[in-house]
């Protein structure tokens, strides 16, 4: 599906969700404009002022067992990890554009695959590298630059900028589309047939 605009795809390694939208975007035509962003998700919950579901114990045991579900319904391994959450911010630098250089696309893939499907915390620079380095040689180095480092701050200015309060987050045109359930609004959105009473909706909404 060529289109003259790049989707902006909002995620972090600890959010199942972002994993299961990464999956289904993965092998749709789309991916070709989709431009990945990794941000770490707690920075966007302090920035609301609320917490995440892992630190409210019914929510966070409700959206696991949410989650389980919906892998069984697609036909998706998800294997999560015991241990968790845990720091996501040396993962998240390595997927960033500049530490991963080309390879951007297939070290997403790799990480999310090691997290939600082979059950790995991937928090410690050991382990990290004994995952990466052998298939993207120097990426890690890289993580650990300020170009990294100030890559991931910028993705969190552009996720609040854009209104995200969550991950995943996709931006096409301007428009938020937050969730994995949210990719056939996205399509939608794109087609041109995202028809509803946006008028009523402007009216109900204090518009900044």
């Amino acid at each position: 599906m060529p289109l003259s605009s790049k989707i902006d795809f909002y995620f972090d390694f600890l959010s199942p969700f972002s994993f299961f939208a990464w999956t289904k975007l993965r092998s749709s035509p789309l991916i070709s404009n989709i431009e990945p962003r990794a941000v770490p998700m707690g920075k966007l919950f302090s920035s609301h002022g609320f917490l995440g579901p892992g630190e409210i114990p019914a929510k966070r045991d409700y959206e696991l067992k949410k989650c389980f579900r919906y892998a069984a319904r697609n036909n998706i391994d998800f294997q999560p990890p015991r241990i968790f959450p845990f720091n996501p911010l040396a993962i998240l630098r390595v997927a960033t554009k500049y530490a991963a250089e080309g390879s951007q696309m297939e070290i997403i893939d790799l990480i999310f695959n090691a997290i939600w499907q082979k059950s790995m915390v991937l928090d410690d620079p050991e382990l990290i590298s004994e995952l990466i380095e052998p298939q993207f040689e120097g990426t890690c180095e890289r993580s650990f630059s300020r170009q990294a480092r100030h890559e991931i701050r910028e993705n969190i200015q552009s996720a609040l900028d854009h209104g995200a309060f969550g991950v995943p987050s996709m931006v096409f045109q301007g428009e938020l589309f937050w969730g994995n359930d949210e990719i056939p609004a996205l399509l939608s959105f794109i087609d041109g047939n995202d028809n509803w009473n946006r008028e009523y909706y402007d009216s109900l909404v204090e518009k900044k």
